[in-house]
């Protein structure tokens, strides 16, 4: 009995000393990883920034196939959030705070009595976009020992936020690829006046000239009251593959003909019969859609007009979606 005794104050006292040791611990954290994702920073941001998105990428489903995620009517922005149950227990996360393009301030709730602060920071660079995840927070008693048995929190932590940040960049990136080719056919294009600038560049010059041109022309009519009667488009006078090179205007409809005084002018755009396709995704595309649109067109047996020169509208573009894959552009080939 007295040898009992004796392990049993023996154990006594190892627990104390290993609860004295624990409860001496710091217990702060804070641990973060960072990635560069070659994607526009708002891109980023409206991706982490809308809890639903995170199924799609976030690491824990990958180490816990159980989870299940639940989702409020708001899910994105400030007082977003979503809970989710797994094997390995559940919790909440919301949104406490956000700066756009820059910073998100969220919180979650392991349901262990102590609720870590997790922050996202976002900057732009020549590469893309610089995202950091990190989450900072104090344990307490029973996380401190939770921990100490796992080798640490930061040992845990840090490859979850790693890979989270790969799956974060895989997603998005495959976002940013989809698109869609629609052929819609015949249509009559009404035509009328618009406002223009003509040059010639290389083809793979064509966006940033075209983007060039626009602006100037955006800038003319903004300081002279001129408004637009739709969206911008450009007219391809000359394409020539062999050479690599493009003579095209850049083009804003107008409702009326209007007497210029600089180097942006007047022109007028014929009610014509066209054969109509639809882009919507990147201008990456575009050649892609092109391409479409004459096999269809011959398909269909339509001849393009002697002469004519086709034209593409940009519905929705880089000024109205930072997205690629939102863009939407209306490709017209004039046709008997």
């Amino acid at each position: 009995m007295r040898f009992l005794k004796y392990i049993f104050f023996l154990l006594l006292i190892i627990i104390i000393g290993v609860s004295i040791y624990i409860a001496t611990l710091d217990g702060s954290y804070n641990v973060k990883q960072s990635k560069i994702i070659k994607a526009p920073i708002e891109v980023v941001f409206n991706t982490v920034n809308d809890f639903k998105s995170w199924e799609n990428w976030g690491p824990w489903y990958e180490i816990d196939s159980t989870i299940v995620a639940s989702f409020p009517k708001v899910t994105s922005g400030v007082g977003a959030s979503y809970t989710w149950s797994g094997a390995d227990g559940n919790g909440t996360m919301k949104t406490l705070s956000l700066i756009p393009n820059k910073e998100i301030i969220q919180q979650i709730d392991f349901r262990t009595g102590s609720t870590p602060e997790v922050y996202w920071q976002f900057s732009s660079n020549d590469n893309g976009t610089e995202i950091t995840w990190g989450m900072k927070g104090k344990s307490n008693f029973m996380e401190k020992l939770y921990w100490l048995t796992q080798g640490g929190i930061e040992k845990n932590m840090e490859p979850m936020y790693k890979r989270g940040l790969e799956l974060l960049n895989n997603y998005i990136l495959k976002e940013l690829e989809k698109h869609s080719i629609e052929i819609k056919g015949v249509v009559d294009y009404g035509g009328g006046y618009y406002l223009y600038q003509t040059t010639s560049s290389k083809i793979n010059d064509f966006g940033i000239e075209m983007n060039k041109i626009l602006t100037m022309i955006l800038d003319y009519m903004k300081n002279n009251s001129i408004d637009a009667s739709g969206k911008p488009f450009t007219i391809t006078h000359k394409w020539d593959e062999e050479n690599k090179t493009t003579m095209f205007s850049t083009c804003v409809p107008v409702k009326e003909r209007i007497i210029t005084t600089e180097n942006i002018l007047t022109g007028f755009l014929k009610p014509q019969k066209t054969f109509k396709t639809i882009l919507k995704g990147d201008y990456k595309f575009s050649f892609k859609a092109w391409q479409a649109t004459f096999k269809a067109l011959k398909e269909q047996g339509f001849i393009e007009t002697s002469g004519g020169e086709p034209f593409e509208v940009y519905t929705i573009g880089p000024r109205e979606n930072v997205n690629p894959s939102k863009w939407v552009t209306e490709i017209y080939v004039p046709i008997k």
